[in-house]
């Protein structure tokens, strides 16, 4: 009897590892065949945004996330809110809770960044993000707001605004941002010009279908601006401001300026950089309305 002790071990210990040797082959097979289906799908999107120019779908959440009754009444008085369906409102809605999640809100120089503060930058980016489907910034953390202008220790001047991808912040001067966020001041707007200098530095880093459409479409609008004849165009036309000639990340920064604050100006002027900028943010919600 005791012969058959060590043989009865032998066959119930290569039995588990028969069991655990399905088991490890199951979830490798499922995570091959994971990897297959997702890479397939990412191409085939790749090739439905090269012809249509805009990615398979925008909004999916498995559960969506409600505001707080407190901070309701800010996104009530947005008027891009106020302009979209009861649908687009609870995702809206569900981006303003993620977004105020994940970013960090920092006051400087004495600055208490209340509810209002928050909440009026919040909105500002998930409307200039809202066609994107990766609206969260890998390369923004933290957001630094100042009452007024401040001196940036990186470039050694007096700045209303900075985007720094290595510290993963967004500085701002809230004085200026609030003259842009209430039209006050022709057509600027500092928020949505330092808020697209991170959406370009993330499209330029990361390769997701909505950094994948504002990277390549860039790509085509810069050659567009290749032309000298659509340069002088542009110049003689008035429409962005000197510092847009910067450099090409100010001109683009500026360009989206013009596009969110004066879209039919930008359009009937300039239908083709129009278009180019529309698709670069898939943002297609002055066309519906």
């Amino acid at each position: 009897m005791n012969f058959y002790i060590p043989i009865l071990f032998l066959l119930q210990e290569e039995h588990e590892n028969t069991v655990f040797q399905t088991i490890l082959g199951v979830f490798v097979t499922v995570g091959v065949v994971s990897i297959c289906v997702y890479y397939i799908l990412r191409y085939l999107e790749s090739v439905y945004v090269k012809y249509y120019k805009k990615p398979y779908f925008i909004h999916f959440y498995p559960a969506i996330k409600r505001l707080p009754a407190h901070l309701q009444s800010f996104i009530e008085e947005n008027d891009f809110y106020n302009r979209l369906d009861k649908k687009r409102k609870r995702y809206f809605a569900h981006r303003t809770v993620v977004f105020l999640d994940d970013i960090n809100f920092v006051g400087r120089e004495g600055l208490v960044v209340d509810n209002f503060i928050r909440m009026q930058i919040t909105m500002m980016v998930i409307q200039l993000t809202f066609g994107m489907r990766h609206y969260i910034l890998e390369y923004l953390n933290t957001i630094i707001v100042y009452p007024a202008s401040f001196y940036s220790i990186l470039n050694q001047t007096e700045n209303i605004g900075e985007f720094n991808p290595r510290s993963k912040a967004l500085a701002l001067s809230w004085k200026d941002f609030q003259k842009g966020n209430l039209h006050q001041d022709k057509g600027k707007s500092l928020g949505i010009h330092e808020l697209t200098h991170a959406i370009h530095y993330n499209s330029i880093k990361n390769s997701d279908i909505s950094s994948e459409i504002f990277y390549d479409t860039f790509l085509l609008l810069e050659k567009y601006l290749g032309s000298p004849e659509v340069r002088e165009r542009i110049v003689a036309a008035n429409i962005l401001r000197d510092y847009a000639y910067t450099d090409k990340f100010e001109f683009i920064a500026v360009l989206v300026e013009v596009f969110m604050e004066s879209p039919e100006e930008l359009k009937s002027k300039f239908p083709e950089i129009y278009t180019y900028v529309m698709q670069m943010l898939n943002f297609r919600y002055f066309e519906e309305h």
